[in-house]
C-alpha cells in the first residue's frame, strides 16, 4: 500500500469537512452551531477539532458546487422535509400555549398562538389547501342557450293559447 502524501491527506480532510459541513447545513444547523459541534467527538457527531463558523461556510458552499448536478431533490422530497419540519414548529407552538395558558401569561400565549397560526398558514400554501374551493360550472354555447330559450317561448306560447 502507497502512503499519502501530505497533500492527499490534506485534501482528504477538507472532503470531509466539506461533507460534514454540507449535511449540517442541510440539517439546518446554523454555522456557529455547526462550529461548537466540530470541537466535538466523531461518536458525538463532531469532527475532533475546531474549526472557525467561515471556513465551515466555504467548505459547504465547496461542496454544493461541487455536487449540485447530481442534485435531484424532487418537489414531493421537498414538500415531505417541509412537512416534517412545520408539524415539529406546530408541536413546540402547541406545548407553548399550553404553557403560557398554565402560567396564566396571556402575551405569551397569544405570540404562540399567532406562531402557529403562521405554521398553519405555511402549510397550507405548500400542500394547497388555502386555494378557493373548486367550483364545477356547467359550459354553455350560444347555440344551447338559443335552443333553450326557443323551447321556453315554443312553452309559454302553448300555455297562452290554453288560457
Amino acid at each position: 500500500m502507497s502512503e499519502r502524501t501530505p497533500h492527499e491527506m490534506i485534501a482528504a480532510k477538507i472532503a470531509i469537512e466539506e461533507q460534514w459541513a454540507y449535511d449540517n447545513k442541510v440539517a439546518r444547523l446554523s454555522f456557529a452551531q455547526m462550529s461548537r459541534l466540530a470541537e466535538c467527538a466523531p461518536a458525538q457527531g463532531g469532527l475532533g477539532y475546531p474549526i472557525p463558523a467561515s471556513t465551515l461556510r466555504i467548505r459547504a458552499a465547496d461542496y454544493f458546487t461541487r455536487i449540485r448536478s447530481t442534485l435531484k431533490t424532487s418537489v414531493d422530497e421537498r414538500r415531505a422535509r417541509q412537512e416534517g419540519e412545520i408539524d415539529e414548529l406546530v408541536r413546540l407552538a402547541v406545548a407553548d400555549i399550553r404553557t403560557a395558558r398554565a402560567a396564566g401569561d396571556v402575551k405569551a400565549s397569544a405570540e404562540a398562538e399567532m406562531r402557529l397560526l403562521r405554521y398553519q398558514e405555511r402549510e397550507a400554501k405548500i400542500f394547497g389547501t388555502d386555494a378557493p374551493q373548486r367550483v364545477e360550472a356547467e359550459v354553455t354555447t350560444k347555440d344551447a342557450v338559443s335552443a333553450e330559450l326557443d323551447a321556453m317561448l315554443a312553452r309559454l306560447d302553448v300555455e297562452k293559447h290554453r288560457a
